[in-house]
């Protein structure tokens, strides 16, 4: 469902995929070659979203902001199954792990990895390359290229599998079996 707020309508134009159950709200930027998951709600009604090129937003995951704190997503990111992203800057580059969350004013420096289930508090800021676990959040190591470059392949994982899901759904329906 794609839906204007107050007067701003989703720019979607060049999303690879948009699964048809995601909530798309208000005045949210979908970059080239990004990809929005099924049940995934991205709702921007006090401040502008956006998500990066060739980045994904999984399954069943919260994208929020707040008046002051615009959500801005850069290119080449994960965000894993039922993370919750809200009012908070993620550069380029990096994997948010499933059920992680990422709170107001928080910043995740590029090549970054925030864990599985990571809580990352209000205004907390990380160097590039950082391993990001517990709750709260504590930088755990600092990432060899090795990782940097494993981020940047499960983002083109999920921009390939958006183009299989375009391809698939644009297929017409199968003629019911009597």
């Amino acid at each position: 469902m794609i839906k204007p707020y107050n007067g701003k309508m989703p720019d979607i134009k060049n999303a690879a995929f948009i699964a048809d159950n995601a909530v798309i709200i208000g005045d949210v930027t979908l970059k080239k070659g990004s990809s929005v998951w099924y049940g995934a709600v991205l709702r921007a009604d006090s401040a502008k979203i956006t998500i990066g090129e060739f980045s994904n937003v999984q399954d069943n995951c919260t994208v929020h902001c707040s008046t002051g704190f615009p959500t801005e997503i850069g290119d080449h990111v994960t965000i894993g199954h039922n993370a919750v992203i809200h009012g908070c800057k993620i550069e380029d580059n990096c994997l948010i792990g499933m059920h992680a969350t990422v709170m107001n004013g928080a910043h995740i420096g590029a090549d970054s990895i925030v864990g599985a289930g990571a809580l990352v508090t209000e205004n907390k800021e990380f160097e590039p390359g950082t391993l990001l676990i517990g709750v709260p959040a504590k930088a755990k190591a600092q990432l060899d290229n090795d990782a940097a470059a494993q981020n940047a392949e499960n983002a083109r994982h999920y921009y390939e599998t958006a183009a299989e899901y375009k391809k698939e759904q644009a297929k017409p329906p199968a003629p019911k079996q009597i």
